[in-house]
C-alpha cells in the first residue's frame, strides 16, 4: 500500500493518489513491453511526487516529531530511489529490480511498524493496513531475491504492486464519509 504512516489524508488526496498508483500501476502490467528508461522515468516521477507530499504532510499542523521524522525519512528514501534511477539511467534492469525491491520493502516494513504502534491506542480496523504492508514487503523480496527477472517482468510485478495499492487506497477514500480524513 502506499503508506502514509499516521498523518491522515483528505478523501480527494486519498482518491488522487490511488488514481495516480492504479494508473501507473495497470498501464506497467498492461503494456510490459515498454522500456526500461520508461520505467525509470515513471518511477522517479512517482516517487519524487510522493516525497513530496510525504514533506507536505510532515509540516501539516498538529503533526507530532516522530511521525515527521518518518514522513522525512520516507521521503529521503523515496528521493534517493528516484535520484538512482534517474542518474543511473544504463543500469541493468537486475539492479532497477533491487532498487525498487528495496523500496517497497522499506515501505512495507515501516507500514506495519505504524501499525504495529497505532493499534495499541486504538483497536482493530487496520486489516487494509497490515494487508498493504505484507503486499509490499512480498513484492519488494520477489524483486530482491529473483533480480534477474527482467524489465517485461518487472514491470508486470510493480505494476500489480502499484494498482493494488492504489485500489485498496481508493476502497479506504470510499468507504471514508464525507468530511472525515482517510487513514491509509
Amino acid at each position: 500500500m502506499l503508506s502514509s504512516f499516521t498523518a491522515p489524508l483528505s478523501r480527494g488526496h486519498a482518491a488522487l493518489r490511488g488514481i495516480l498508483a492504479v494508473g501507473l500501476g495497470t498501464t506497467f502490467a498492461v503494456w510490459p513491453g515498454i522500456t526500461i528508461g520508461t520505467i525509470i522515468a515513471l518511477f522517479a516521477i512517482y516517487t519524487v511526487v510522493d516525497a513530496g507530499v510525504c514533506l507536505v504532510r510532515a509540516f501539516q499542523h498538529g503533526v507530532c516529531g516522530s511521525d515527521r521524522a518518518l514522513l522525512g525519512l520516507r521521503a529521503l528514501i523515496e528521493v534517493i530511489a528516484a535520484g538512482v534511477a534517474v542518474f543511473y539511467p544504463g543500469a541493468t534492469a537486475a539492479v532497477m529490480t533491487v532498487v525498487i525491491g528495496i523500496y517497497a520493502i522499506t515501505l512495507g516494513g515501516t507500514e506495519l511498524a505504524v501499525v504495529g504502534r497505532l493499534s495499541k491506542f486504538n483497536g482493530n480496523g487496520w486489516g487494509w493496513e497490515i494487508a498493504g504492508g505484507v503486499l509490499s514487503i512480498m513484492t519488494g523480496v520477489a524483486l530482491v531475491v529473483w533480480p534477474g527477472i527482467g524489465a517485461v517482468t518487472l514491470a508486470i510485478v510493480f505494476g500489480l504492486y502499484l494498482a493494488i495499492s492504489g485500489f485498496m487506497l481508493l476502497l479506504a477514500a470510499a468507504k471514508t464519509p464525507s468530511g472525515r480524513t482517510v487513514v491509509a
